[in-house]
C-alpha cells in the first residue's frame, strides 16, 4: 500500500511545498465490517452507512486514476449532517485530485509501470537503505521465519528483442499493445513491492530485493520465460533480453547502476539475444575487466 505526503517548506515569505515522497506502508488486517463495506462500494458504486448500535458507520471510496485505491472509514455518535457530508466529499476530492496527479506524474501513461523521472529517486532511497543495514542490531528473539525481503538489491535492464520490426512489420498500434502486455506479464512475475519502470521505448528495469544473486537471477530468468512462452497477440513470439547488476551502496550515481546493467545486456544482444546476463558473471569469467580504482571496464 502506497501514500503520499508533501513536505512543507516554510520561508520568511512564502510557503513551499517539495516534490512529494512515496511512503512504504505496512500492510494490516482489514476489518470484517470494512470488508463488507468495500464489497457494499464495488457493487453499488455508493457510499455505505450503516448504525451499530449507538454508533454510526460510514465508509467512503477515494478514488485514484484507475478505480478505488483506498477508503476512508468514520464512526460517529451521530449521523453526519448534510453540511458534514460536503464537507467530507469536498475534502475527499482535493484528495483524489491530489492521488491522480501524483500517479500521472510518476507513472507511465501506456503501460501504468514507474517512469523513468522516479527511478534517480528510488535508487537513492535504495542506498539509503543498504547504508542503514549494517547499523541495525541483529535480532535475539525466537522468530524463525525468513525474512522476505533480502538483504541485497539486483537491478535488470530489459529490452525487447527486434522490437523495431515488430513496428515496422505489424504498425506502431501493434507495437504499443507488446508494451502493454509485456508490462501485465511483468507486473504478474514480480512482487509487489519489486520496483518495475519503463524507463523509454522498449526497455524496463526491475529491481528486487533477495538473499543472495541466484535467487536474484532466479527472479529474472522467470520473467525472461514468461515473455518467451507469450503468445503475442497477431505478433506471435516475443523475446527480451537482460543485463542483471547488485546495486552496492559504493555506486554515487543512478547511471553507474545501469551502466553495469547495460553493459550485461549489450552481452546478451550479442550472444543470440533472448538471455540474462549478471555483469557480475561476466567479471568473474574475464568478459569483462573492471579497474575498481580507475572506475571503468574494457570489453574482451
Amino acid at each position: 500500500m502506497l501514500s503520499y505526503a508533501p513536505e512543507i517548506e516554510q520561508g520568511s515569505d512564502q510557503h513551499k511545498i517539495s516534490s512529494p515522497q512515496e511512503v512504504e506502508v505496512v500492510h494490516v488486517d482489514v476489518p470484517e465490517d470494512i470488508k463488507r463495506a468495500k464489497a457494499w462500494i464495488e457493487s453499488t458504486e455508493e457510499i455505505y452507512s450503516v448504525q451499530q448500535g449507538d454508533l454510526y458507520r460510514v465508509v467512503y471510496p477515494i478514488l485514484g486514476l484507475k478505480g478505488n485505491v483506498g477508503y476512508l472509514s468514520l464512526t460517529l455518535h451521530e449521523e453526519l449532517t448534510s453540511s458534514e457530508s460536503m464537507v467530507v466529499a469536498s475534502l475527499l476530492s482535493i484528495s483524489q485530485n491530489f492521488y491522480s496527479l501524483l500517479e500521472e506524474n510518476q507513472k507511465d501513461k501506456l503501460t501504468g509501470l514507474l517512469n523513468r523521472k522516479t527511478f534517480d529517486d528510488n535508487i537513492s532511497k535504495i542506498q539509503d537503505a543498504l547504508n542503514s543495514i549494517d547499523k541495525v542490531e541483529p535480532y535475539v528473539g525466537v522468530e524463525k521465519r525468513q525474512n522476505n525481503s533480502g538483504k541485497e538489491f539486483w537491478l535488470a535492464i530489459i529490452d525487447i528483442d527486434h522490437f523495431k520490426k515488430i513496428n515496422d512489420n505489424f504498425g506502431h498500434v501493434y507495437g504499443d499493445e507488446v508494451l502493454l502486455l509485456l508490462s501485465q506479464v511483468m507486473k504478474q512475475s514480480f512482487r509487489p513491492k519489486d520496483l518495475l519502470f519503463r524507463f523509454g521505448g522498449e526497455e524496463f528495469i526491475a529491481v528486487i530485493q533477495v538473499d543472495n544473486e541466484a535467487v536474484a537471477k532466479t527472479v529474472f530468468e522467470r520473467f525472461r520465460v514468461a515473455i518467451e512462452v507469450y503468445e503475442f497477440p497477431r505478433v506471435g513470439q516475443v523475446t527480451i533480453s537482460s543485463g542483471a547488476t547488485q546495486i552496492l551502496e559504493q555506486h554515487a550515481i543512478a547511471s553507474d547502476i545501469v551502466g553495469r546493467a547495460d553493459q550485461a545486456l549489450y552481452h546478451a544482444k550479442e550472444n543470440g539475444r533472448n538471455k540474462l546476463f549478471s555483469y557480475e558473471d561476466l567479471v568473474a569469467s574475464g568478459v569483462f575487466k573492471e579497474t575498481i580504482d580507475e572506475g571503468y571496464i574494457e570489453l574482451f
